[in-house]
């Protein structure tokens, strides 16, 4: 229990690398893994701070992603890796090729190799020490209010005759794409429905910036957002 609120951990006791285990085990692992995201609102993709982002890593992320999960990149034993950062300083143990010199630097590069997962926090915390625990527990809580928020029909049709504005929709297969009406039909994951003349004049760009636009305006930090397009005629949005 955190915060009067009470979480359900599910813990998958990591994915070994590859070489590190036999096939099996690792299959098993990986099944695993899967089958915990599906019963997640929030998955916490660990990254172990003395071995950098992993492709089994950005796999994970792929699937965190594929199922509109909430997320939160944990880079795990940053204390440790602080504490080795300052011995190698002190000349106690070899230096690395490239050292990290800071958490910043460090996120931007967790950030570009997830960077189809750009809403997601990174947070830096120790599961053996604890560091950072409770800031970790605050923004898993603040993801899944994301995930249960709903925004008024009102608000998300003015936002979106001010994005078509701002950028008008490409014409894709000779047809002009015309967006009539969009209302959010779910929770957990935010799920918005727009009609439109065509849902395939929706080139994927467009649903993109339509996408950007939503977050720039609601924030839905680590959260996975859902649109869908569907035909709609004769009514359009004044």
């Amino acid at each position: 229990e955190f915060k009067d609120r009470k979480l359900i951990l599910i813990d998958t006791a990591g994915i070994r690398r590859r070489g590190k285990v036999g096939p099996g085990v690792e299959k098993f692992s990986v099944l695993r893994s899967t089958r915990a995201i599906e019963r997640c609102d929030v998955a916490l993709l660990l990254i172990d701070s003395s071995e950098g982002l992993a492709a089994q890593d950005t796999h994970i992320a792929g699937e965190i992603q594929d199922q509109a999960k909430g997320v939160v990149v944990v880079v795990n034993k940053w204390d440790l890796a602080q504490a080795q950062r300052r011995a190698e300083r002190e000349g106690k143990f070899p230096h690395p090729d490239e050292e990290i010199e800071s958490a910043e630097a460090y996120r931007r590069i967790i950030a570009e190799g997830l960077k189809f997962i750009p809403y997601a926090p990174i947070v830096f915390a120790s599961a053996k020490t604890g560091y950072h625990v409770k800031g970790l527990l605050e923004t898993v809580l603040n993801v899944a209010e994301m995930r249960y928020m709903r925004v008024p029909t009102s608000r998300l049709n003015e936002l979106v005759q001010e994005a078509v504005r701002r950028h008008n929709p490409p014409v894709t297969n000779n047809k002009a794409l015309k967006i009539y009406y969009v209302t959010q039909t779910r929770v957990n994951p935010p799920t918005f429905v727009f009609f439109v003349n065509d849902p395939q004049a929706v080139h994927f760009s467009y649903e993109r910036y339509l996408e950007n636009r939503l977050r720039e305006a609601f924030g839905f930090k680590g959260t996975a957002i859902r649109l869908f397009f569907r035909p709609r005629s004769k009514i359009e949005v004044n």
